[in-house]
């Protein structure tokens, strides 16, 4: 089995020209971006994707690394680009080699919680430097604090608090495959 792929963290730079691209003003451009990606989810999951969000967000960064390149020259409905790029998307997907089931049980059981944790330990070393100070100081506190630190937290990225829980959660949710993958990867070396 070929080792994960490298996560990669979007660059602030791309995802606000991203949104710039999609509409000048902020909060509608964050109402679009949120409409293609939900749309991109539901596309996947029709598909029998087991990991709709993911493949969404891989969407998500391509075209956003790629706005800086077509931004000038592209016109008609910009949706209709991010689903082009979906079906690269899901194309190479399909060519993936499939990834042996994991149960929330294998996890979750007390004796797996060391190698559980050797494999969260490997895979944040996979997340650029930026990236995982980020989302080990946005789990760092807990109640009032955390409240306080993820205002802080946006503040000093310069953007609002639901954008800051984006990308944490779409960093979480690659940390999560990456942790499947590597505790699957164990399982057949037992």
């Amino acid at each position: 089995m070929p080792p994960p792929r490298k996560i990669h963290v979007l660059s602030q730079e791309d995802f606000d020209r991203l949104l710039t691209w999609l509409d000048q003003d902020r909060e509608r451009a964050g109402l679009a971006y949120e409409e293609i990606r939900r749309r991109l989810t539901t596309i996947f999951a029709a598909r029998k994707c087991p990991v709709p969000e993911e493949l969404a967000d891989e969407t998500l960064d391509r075209v956003a690394r790629r706005v800086a390149d077509i931004a000038a020259t592209y016109t008609g409905d910009k949706a209709k680009y991010f689903f082009g790029v979906a079906t690269n998307v899901h194309h190479e997907y399909l060519k993936r080699p499939a990834l042996p089931e994991l149960t929330a049980e294998l996890i979750d059981e007390p004796d797996d919680k060391e190698r559980t944790h050797g494999c969260l330990e490997r895979c944040l070393e996979k997340v650029s430097g930026d990236a995982q100070g980020m989302i080990l100081r946005y789990y760092s506190q807990e109640k009032q604090a955390k409240i306080a630190l993820h205002k802080s937290m946006a503040e000093e990225f310069g953007v609002s608090i639901n954008t800051l829980r984006l990308r944490i959660l779409r960093m979480k949710e690659k940390l999560q495959l990456c942790l499947e993958r590597c505790l699957a990867k164990e399982d057949i070396l037992k």
